[in-house]
């Protein structure tokens, strides 16, 4: 098999089986057990698991970025900071409780996570929300960095809310909803009522 061939599918597999079962549950035999390969060949690609998991999170980083930049080309601000916040938490609830704890323990893994895409959604989200006020859809006094701060809060609460999804995902895109209509102007709720009417983004939990 083509050397690259083998990396994304060992990435691919691998990235379910922690997602899935946690990181500290899923080891390098498990691994390649579920591609039908010998430890050995896996070994011969990624030295470690520690190295593994950080293609797995770069991997799916990458995937949900490409898809937040081409979406985002063609929705309005405020639609893209609602749909932005969605896919976000669509990306969080691919995972594991027990791998939402268990990343904090292998730092490398949890500055990639923070340096490609936590910085880069800060960044994209501020720009939003400044377009937003400069249209007139958010109120020019609000301040970004609070409503970014409870964006990240609220989604950590909904990933460990004591329930199950849909009331997960419900719970999740009333709060966002509900925090953006007491920041936007007369005319940014009217569009965000419109949003919520039409049903046109919808969090994917």
């Amino acid at each position: 098999m083509d050397p690259r061939v083998l990396r994304r599918k060992i990435i691919r597999t691998a990235s379910g089986c922690f997602h899935k079962n946690g990181i500290k549950a899923t080891s390098m035999n498990s691994i390649s057990e579920a591609l039908h390969i010998s430890k050995r060949t896996l070994y011969q690609v990624f030295l470690s698991k520690s190295e593994l998991l950080e293609a797995c999170v770069s991997f799916q980083i990458e995937k949900s970025r490409k898809q937040i930049e081409e979406k985002c080309r063609t929705l309005n601000c405020l639609e893209a900071i609602v749909y932005l916040n969605y896919q976000t938490y669509a990306l969080s609830g691919i995972l594991s409780a027990d791998f939402c704890r268990e990343i904090v323990k292998y730092p490398e893994a949890l500055a990639l996570f923070s340096r490609e895409y936590r910085e880069p959604l800060h960044e994209k989200c501020a720009s939003l929300f400044r377009e937003a006020q400069q249209k007139k859809l958010i109120q020019l006094e609000s301040n970004f960095e609070l409503a970014f701060m409870f964006f990240e809060n609220t989604l950590l609460y909904a990933l460990f809310a004591p329930y199950e999804e849909p009331k997960r995902a419900l719970t999740y895109s009333n709060a966002v909803l509900t925090y953006l209509a007491g920041v936007c102007t007369a005319e940014g709720r009217t569009e965000l009522h419109r949003m919520a009417a039409s049903g046109e983004l919808q969090p994917a939990g």
